[in-house]
């Protein structure tokens, strides 16, 4: 037998093998086949190929470098307790109180208070003066006629009512202005009446004039004054009000 012939058996037998193959196929095959009714599914499997996946790239890692660490900062040596309290300024283990107002005497006092006296009388003189002329038609002048008009009803009623007038505007401006009369202003004397921003600040200037009026006028005795308890007098206490000296 010679090579031919066994090339030629060869093939014989494949082509055998290759018939028996697609009869095997067609028996497996469905009804649908060739009717283009086959699944989609099918169609995108055989139609699309098969992508093999990329081989991934080798990532790079960086290594981390150790970094030089900082010089470490010296530190000072502990300062010792002894100098450490020297740089301390000792706390205060009692709070300064302000010093106290210079309180006024007595004797000032009733110095201030005779020359309020004779300044308001001889402002009150000169009123009546004024009225007694007005009601007799200028005719008394400055004799002593005027004093005859307190025998007039009408004379004495204007002759109080000035009175009471010249007082309270005298006290109203003095103590409500200027803190002061004009005996306390001769003698260096002031009137305190606490801090400005309290509510009762403007009570305080009002009854310091309307017992000043009852005190100077004089409506209760004048004597009551000199008594005095923590350098203060009536007048002071009921106005809650100080005097001191300038």
């Amino acid at each position: 037998m010679n090579l031919e012939t066994i090339k030629d058996f060869q093939a014989f037998l494949g082509e055998l093998l290759e018939d028996e193959q697609e009869k095997k196929l067609e028996g497996v095959r469905p009804i649908t086949h060739g009717l283009g009714l086959e699944s989609p599914l099918q169609k995108k499997a055989v139609t699309e190929p098969v992508v093999s996946p990329k081989p991934k790239a080798d990532v790079h890692t960086p290594r981390r470098v150790a970094t030089p660490s900082a010089t470490p900062t010296p530190v000072p040596p502990p300062i010792p307790k002894q100098e450490l309290t020297s740089f301390i300024s000792p706390e205060p283990t009692e709070t300064m109180a302000p010093p106290p107002l210079p309180s006024v005497s007595l004797v000032k006092r009733a110095a201030s208070l005779f020359l309020d006296q004779v300044f308001v009388q001889t402002l009150w003189v000169i009123a009546l003066v004024i009225t007694s002329n007005i009601f007799s038609g200028f005719e008394t002048g400055l004799s002593s006629g005027v004093f005859k008009g307190f025998s007039d009803p009408l004379f004495f009623r204007f002759a109080i009512l000035e009175f009471a007038a010249i007082w309270l505007g005298y006290l109203a401006v003095s103590l409500g202005i200027f803190n002061m009369t004009f005996g306390m202003w001769v003698w260096g004397i002031r009137i305190s009446y606490g801090n400005q921003k309290d509510e009762n600040y403007g009570l305080r200037k009002l009854m310091r004039i309307l017992w000043s009026f009852a005190f100077y006028a004089p409506i209760f005795p004048s004597l009551l004054l000199m008594f005095r308890k923590n350098e203060r007098n009536l007048v002071d206490a009921l106005s809650g009000s100080n005097l001191y000296l300038s």
